[in-house]
């Protein structure tokens, strides 16, 4: 009996060393719990290699739920001072404990929506990255891109 709760344990110890925690869900509510500053350097690279020169400094989980398969989805949410840029990847909820997807389940890649601080939100539609909303001014469209991320 001790076997095999030893193997099981180590099985769940190889499987979790594989993906990068990123935070927890207890009770309805989303705590992020990664030391996140590798991660705010690595997006704010790529939005530099996007010519998007922002500094991030809101990080948050978000739930939310697919209107066209009705499916609940979580992210990592970061933006800057003014919300006019935000990033976003998906987070795979297993046993209480939110982590990036690995390998090309759908939404894969990291999402950036830029325009607007009150519209221009990252979220999932059919399994796909979208911006939601508008921006009210004309000269500032909401613009999406989203960046494939192969390896964590």
């Amino acid at each position: 009996m001790k076997k095999i709760f030893l193997a099981f344990m180590l099985c769940g110890l190889v499987n979790f060393a594989h993906a990068q925690q990123i935070g927890i869900v207890r009770n309805a509510q989303h705590r992020i719990t990664a030391n996140l500053d590798p991660i705010k350097q690595k997006w704010e690279q790529m939005l530099l290699e996007q010519k998007i020169p922002a500094i991030l400094v809101n990080f948050e989980i978000r739930s939310g739920m697919d209107d066209s398969t009705g499916k609940t989805y979580y992210m990592l949410l970061a933006s800057n001072r003014d919300h006019s840029v935000k990033v976003a990847r998906a987070l795979e909820l297993k046993n209480g404990y939110l982590s990036f997807y690995k390998g090309q389940e759908e939404p894969w890649g990291i999402a950036t929506c830029t325009g607007c601080s009150n519209a221009c939100n990252p979220a999932v539609f059919e399994g796909k990255w979208v911006c939601n909303g508008d921006c009210p001014s004309a000269d500032r469209p909401c613009t999406k891109s989203v960046t494939t991320e192969t390896k964590n």
